[in-house]
């Protein structure tokens, strides 16, 4: 009876776990049953169905594009002349003008010279130096090539050393001055009309020492200042020394005076030397005529050369004499 009973419960846990089992799985014969549990890993190899699994899309992420990196743009150190430049040979006035920039004109720099006040440019003549006053430079970097001066030019023969310049009295003035002198030159040249006689008194202007006697209106007859003072007092006193009764009518002088005359119609009454006085005043008078560049009191002549006559200071003549004996020292 036990061993009976004993295999109907097997065939009741049987019956049990069959129910269990997932549809579609067939349950193993009784039989050959376990009697045991069966361990895990044959548990799974029945229990577990079998799915298919999606195999995962590859995707494939498209490489960025490459943006273009900007150049940037490169600043050459040039020059622009704002009004028209010379192009010269050297870093100086003194050396030859070889070309030149117009206005606007731009050059690009190569260097510089030690004291950096000239550029060295390329044009399109080649090279040459612009005066750093004269254009405005850009672009330039701390480090530039600095350039060797080439020889100074020696100077033409008869031009002026250093800061000399010619006097220009005349064209052919070519003494070397300083421009001190060379501004009072012209200074005196500008006013040379006002410094003489005739440019203050006229035609009939007289000569230094003498004046216009005045004895009647319009009198310019030449004479001493004592002589015009005569004049003047004795026309004072010509009423006084007339004889309305005398045998020369109203204008009769009386006793110990005679007729001026230093026009035919000058009647007033004068001493006998006065007369004589005016007769020869009157016959020297072409003669004591001023020059047309005789100059007034306190000016004379410059005399920078033969000829000049232009009125000056006496300082002045003595300073352009200086410069006469002084400019070989000024000149190539």
């Amino acid at each position: 009876n036990k061993k009976r009973n004993l295999i109907s419960i097997i065939v009741i846990c049987v019956i049990i776990i069959s129910c269990n089992l997932p549809s579609g799985v067939q349950a193993p014969p009784a039989e050959i049953a376990p009697t045991t549990m069966p361990n895990t890993e044959a548990a799974l190899q029945y229990s577990t169905v079998p799915t298919d699994t999606p195999t995962a899309t590859e995707t494939t992420t498209p490489s960025p594009t490459d943006t273009p990196t900007p150049t940037a743009t490169t600043c050459e150190p040039n020059v622009i002349a704002p009004t028209p430049v010379n192009v010269r040979s050297g870093p100086g006035t003194v050396y030859e003008i070889i070309g030149a920039l117009v206005a606007g004109g731009s050059a690009k720099i190569a260097g510089k010279n030690s004291e950096g006040t000239w550029w060295y440019i390329e044009f399109p003549g080649g090279h040459g130096w612009v005066g750093g006053t004269v254009v405005t430079a850009s672009c330039v970097p701390a480090t530039l090539a600095i350039i060797a001066a080439p020889p100074t030019p020696v100077p033409p023969s008869g031009t002026c050393k250093g800061d000399y310049v010619y006097r220009s009295i005349r064209a052919s003035d070519k003494i070397c001055i300083s421009p001190a002198s060379k501004a009072q030159a012209d200074a005196d040249n500008a006013a040379a009309t006002s410094r003489t006689i005739v440019g203050n008194y006229g035609a009939s202007a007289c000569t230094q020492g003498f004046v216009w006697r005045e004895a009647y209106v319009g009198d310019v007859v030449c004479v001493t200042v004592a002589t015009r003072s005569q004049a003047q007092a004795d026309n004072a006193a010509a009423p006084t020394r007339v004889d309305p009764l005398g045998p020369y009518g109203p204008n009769s002088c009386i006793a110990g005076f005679v007729w001026r005359e230093a026009i035919p119609s000058d009647v007033v009454c004068v001493t006998a030397a006065v007369r004589s006085q005016t007769a020869a005043d009157n016959a020297a008078a072409a003669s004591r005529i001023a020059s047309a560049d005789e100059c007034v009191s306190g000016y004379v002549w410059r005399q920078a050369f033969p000829g000049d006559r232009v009125c000056v200071t006496p300082a002045i003549k003595g300073q352009v004499a200086a410069d006469n004996a002084d400019a070989p020292n000024h000149t190539w």
